[in-house]
C-alpha cells in the first residue's frame, strides 16, 4: 500500500495547484471545476491518511474511496470538460488497482472484458477513420472531401478518446492486479508505450492535421478547386491514423503471443530483499504461521498458488507457499520437520523480529480458471489452498490429516460445509474414486500432500476432470542420464554434460547468474526457454499435461531427448 498512499498525496497537492491555476481550454462547467477539485483533494489526502496512519481500515472502505477519487476524476475531465484532469486518469486508476490487490474471479473477468471491448472498439474504429481518409484521398468530389474529412474530425474528437483511455486504463488496471504487472515483461511495456504514444501522437499533431485539411477543404469547395490540392495535406491526416491502426495490430499480436520475456526490471524482481518476521503464531502442533514484514518499500504482488525462498540466518535457502496476505505483509506456514533438510527446524527457532531475505514470489501452481475446484490436501499440503479459496467461490475442500490438532487452521476451515475434514485417527481412509468419479466435467482437481495421497489421486482421475499438483519434495529418478551438449544461444557457447552432471551446473559455468534455488525440480526458479531440440522432462513443476511441451525446461533436472538442445542463456 506504499505506492497508494505516495501516489494519493502527491494527487492531492497536484489538484490543489490545478483549482489553482486557469484551465488550459475552455470548459463545458466551468463552475463546477474548482469544487470538484477541491473535493478530489480532499478524497485524495484523507485516503493517503487512511493508509498511512490506520492500515487496518477495512478494505470494502478504503475501495469505496478509491472509487470516489477515480469518479470525480473522470467528472472533471470528461463532463467538465478539463484535459488536464482527464490525463490525471493515469493516476486514479492505478491507485484504485493497488487498493484492490488480487481480484476475484468475477471482477478480474469483467475487467479483461472490459479491456477487450475497448481495445476492438478501438481498432474498429479507427480502421472506420482510415477507410474515411483513403475516401478523402481518392474522391475526385470537393464537396464529398468536406463531408469525409469533418466525420474524420468528429471521430477523432468523440469516439477515439474514449476508446484510447479506456483501453489504456482498463491495461493498466490488468497490469496492476496480475502478475504481468507494467514493466515486468517486454510486450506488456511495448503496449503500454503503443498506447501512450497513439494518445501523444493525436494531441501533437493528428487534431490540428485534420483541421488543416478540413480549412482547405472548405475554402476549395467555396471557390470551385480541385482535391488535388488535398493530398499532400491529406497524405498526412492518413498516416496519422493508418500507423496507429498498424501500431494497435501489432498490440493485438503482441497480447496473443506476449514474446521477449522479461525486462532487465523484471527478472531484477527475483533479487533478495529483507523483511523481517513481525509476529509467529502456532496454529496446529509442530506448526507455525510467519508473517513477514518488508522492512523498506512494499513486497511484491502475487496470486494464489505462488511461493517464496526464504534464505534463511544459516544460508539455507528453502520454499514456503504463500498462505496469505495481511495488510501489505506475507504469511507462510511452517510444519516442522525433526529429520528434514534443517530449514523448518531453523524456522521455529527464529522470534519475531528477526530478519531473513526473501526472494520472489514465482508461480508454478497457479490457478486456472474453471467452472469448478476440487481441492483436495494433505497434512501442510494445505498451504497454497487457502488463498485459492479465497479467491473462488464453487469449490470444494477435502482435507486429510494426521489429527485434528496436527491440521493447520482445521478450526477456521471446519465451519464451511464445503470442507471435509478427514482427521486419519476418526475417520477411515477416503475413498478417492469414488470422490473424483463424482465430479463435474471441466473440474479442475488441485492436489497438495504427501507422495503417497499424490499417486493415489493420480491413479484415481477421472478423464472429465484436470488435476493439477504441486510436490514439496522431489519424485524418485531413475531414468538413465545420457550425455548431450547445449548450445546457449546468447553467448553462441556449446556446453557438454556428460552423464553424471546437470545442466544447470553446465550453464552455471558459462552464465553463473542464471537463477536457481531448491535445484530439486520443485521450484522452478531456474526456468529457461528452449529455442531447439527436445526436453527431457524430469521435474516436478509441469503438470502431467504440460509433458509434451518443447519451449521451456528446468535444467536443474531435465535433459535433452537426443545429442543437441538449444537454449534462450
Amino acid at each position: 500500500m506504499v505506492k497508494a498512499r505516495n501516489a494519493l498525496f502527491v494527487y492531492a497537492v497536484l489538484a490543489v495547484v490545478l483549482s489553482l491555476l486557469p484551465p488550459l481550454f475552455p470548459l463545458r462547467v466551468p463552475e463546477l471545476r474548482e469544487p470538484l477539485l477541491m473535493l478530489l483533494a480532499l478524497v485524495a489526502f484523507t485516503l493517503g491518511l487512511l493508509l498511512a496512519l490506520l492500515p487496518s481500515t477495512p478494505r470494502a472502505v478504503l475501495l469505496g474511496f478509491g472509487w470516489l477519487q477515480v469518479l470525480l476524476t473522470l467528472a472533471l475531465g470528461f463532463a467538465v470538460g478539463d484535459i488536464l484532469v482527464m490525463f490525471c486518469c493515469w493516476i486514479a486508476v492505478p491507485v484504485l488497482a493497488l487498493l484492490a490487490g488480487q481480484l476475484r474471479r468475477g471482477p478480474h473477468r469483467a475487467l479483461v472484458a472490459a479491456h477487450a471491448i475497448s481495445a476492438a472498439a478501438w481498432v474498429g474504429i479507427t480502421c472506420a477513420v482510415v477507410t474515411l481518409t483513403v475516401i478523402g484521398l481518392t474522391t475526385d468530389d470537393i464537396d464529398t472531401a468536406v463531408v469525409v474529412y469533418r466525420l474524420v474530425s468528429q471521430f477523432d474528437i468523440t469516439l477515439l478518446p474514449w476508446a484510447n483511455f479506456a483501453t489504456t486504463l482498463t491495461g493498466l488496471a490488468l497490469g496492476l492486479t496480475t502478475r504481468w504487472g507494467l514493466i515486468r515483461y517486454r510486450w506488456v511495456a511495448a503496449k503500454l508505450v503503443i498506447s501512450f504514444a497513439i494518445l501523444f501522437s493525436a494531441f501533437a499533431y493528428v487534431e490540428d492535421s485534420v483541421g488543416a485539411v478540413i480549412e482547405q477543404a472548405e475554402a476549395l469547395a467555396a471557390s470551385g478547386g480541385s482535391t488535388a490540392a488535398l493530398e499532400a495535406d491529406g497524405g498526412i491526416v492518413f498516416a496519422g491514423f493508418g500507423l496507429p491502426l498498424l501500431s494497435l495490430v501489432a498490440a493485438m499480436l503482441l497480447s496473443l503471443y506476449k514474446p521477449g520475456g522479461k525486462t532487465r526490471w523484471g527478472r531484477r524482481q527475483k533479487d533478495k530483499r529483507n523483511v523481517r518476521i513481525s509476529r509467529t503464531t502456532q496454529v496446529a502442533e509442530d506448526t507455525v504461521e510467519l508473517t513477514l514484514r518488508p522492512t523498506h518499500g512494499s513486497l511484491p504482488r502475487w496470486e494464489p498458488g505462488a511461493h517464496v525462498d526464504l534464505v534463511l540466518p544459516s544460508g539455507l535457502v528453502r520454499q514456503y507457499s504463500i498462505a496469505g496476505e495481511r495488510d501489505g505483509e506475507y504469511v507462510v506456514t511452517v510444519l516442522r520437520e525433526p529429520h528434514g533438510r534443517g530449514g523448518s527446524v531453523e524456522l521455529h527457532r527464529l522470534p519475531a523480529g528477526t530478519r531473513i531475505e526473501l526472494r520472489g514470489p514465482r508461480n508454478k501452481f497457479p490457478l486456472v480458471d474453471a467452472p469448478s475446484y476440487l481441492f483436495i490436501a494433505g497434512g501442510i499440503g494445505i498451504t497454497p489452498f487457502l488463498p485459492m479459496i479465497a479467491a473462488r467461490d464453487d469449490w470444494r475442500l477435502v482435507y486429510r490429516g494426521r489429527s485434528r490438532a496436527s491440521m493447520a487452521y482445521a478450526a477456521e476451515l471446519g465451519g464451511d460445509d464445503r470442507v471435509t475434514l478427514l482427521p486419519a485417527d476418526e475417520t477411515p481412509r477416503p475413498d478417492l474414486a469414488a470422490l473424483l468419479a463424482g465430479v463435474a466435467p471441466g473440474t479442475a482437481v488441485y492436489c497438495c500432500g504427501p507422495e503417497s495421497l499424490m499417486k493415489a489421486v493420480e491413479e484415481a482421475m477421472p478423464q472429465q476432470a484436470t488435476l493439477y499438483t504441486e510436490r514439496f519434495v522431489p519424485t524418485e529418478r531413475s531414468a538413465v542420464a545420457e550425455p548431450f551438449e547445449a548450445v546457449l544461444q546468447r553467448s553462441g557457447v556449446v556446453v557438454e554434460v556428460p552423464a553424471g552432471r546437470s545442466l544447470l551446473d553446465a550453464i552455471h559455468e558459462v552464465d553463473p547468474t542464471l537463477d536457481a534455488a531448491c535445484e530439486d525440480g520443485i521450484c522452478g526458479s531456474c526456468e529457461v526457454r528452449v529455442l531447439g531440440g527436445v526436453p527431457d522432462h524430469r521435474d516436478d513443476v509441469l503438470q502431467n499435461h504440460e509433458r509434451d511441451r518443447t519451449d521451456v525446461m528446468y535444467p536443474c533436472v531435465s535433459r535433452a531427448k537426443g545429442r543437441r538442445i538449444v537454449l534462450d542463456v
